[in-house]
């Protein structure tokens, strides 16, 4: 990910907070990215059975 895209993502997870949004996968997607963690999201093949 980019800058800008990183930027976003912090951006949604402080929106979020405020909102007290913070139960969701979403949330945890985007703190994680903020806060410059791995993406937790699983990729598509972790998710579709072979």
């Amino acid at each position: 990910m980019d800058n800008i895209e990183i930027e976003n993502w912090a951006k949604i997870a402080t929106d979020m907070e405020s909102a007290g949004a913070t139960e969701s996968w979403f949330y945890l997607r985007a703190r994680a990215i903020a806060d410059g963690k791995p993406d937790p999201m699983p990729n598509i093949s972790e998710l579709m059975p072979e």
